[in-house]
């Protein structure tokens, strides 16, 4: 599916979608970049807190992003 960012930023969610998450005007969405995608999720965001305890609890043990991606590329080769 594609859809249009409009003039101010918003975008339309088709009706399917909308109707299977039970969605209407002026739910709340959580919205968070991911990578190169963008990540709606319907509610009010836990994603924030729980993004904010991993990534402190990564920076104490010296974990970055790019480890992280690296070690998912070489489970996902063992995998398939």
């Amino acid at each position: 599916m594609v859809t249009q960012i409009r003039e101010k930023g918003q975008v339309t969610i088709p009706v399917n979608i909308r109707e299977s998450l039970h969605l209407s005007q002026n739910s709340l969405l959580s919205i968070a970049k991911v990578g190169n995608a963008i990540l709606l999720v319907p509610g009010p965001s836990v994603f924030e807190n729980i993004s904010a305890k991993f990534s402190k609890a990564a920076q104490e043990k010296g974990i970055t992003l790019e480890s992280l991606l690296k070690d998912l590329k070489k489970m996902r080769r063992k995998e398939y």
